[in-house]
C-alpha cells in the first residue's frame, strides 16, 4: 500500500505552546504515517529507525 503522504496545510496544525512553527515547516499527521499500523520503519542517512505508537498513544523513535 503506497498511499502518498502529504503535509497538512498550516491552518490545520494546532498551535504549539513552546514556539511557533517555522513558515516552511512540513507537518505530517501520524495517522497518515502509520496507516493503521502501530510501527513503521524510516531510513535516514543509511540507518533504519523505528517509529512506534505506544498503547497510551505516544510516539517513540528508536534507532
Amino acid at each position: 500500500m503506497n498511499t502518498p503522504i502529504l503535509p497538512l496545510p498550516p491552518s490545520s496544525v494546532p498551535p504549539l505552546s513552546a514556539s511557533a512553527l517555522p513558515e516552511a515547516a512540513r507537518v505530517f499527521d501520524s495517522v497518515q504515517l502509520l496507516a493503521g499500523q502501530t510501527e513503521i520503519y524510516i531510513t535516514h542517512q543509511g540507518e533504519v529507525y523505528r517509529l512506534r505508537q505506544t498503547r497510551q498513544g505516544k510516539l517513540i523513535l528508536t534507532k
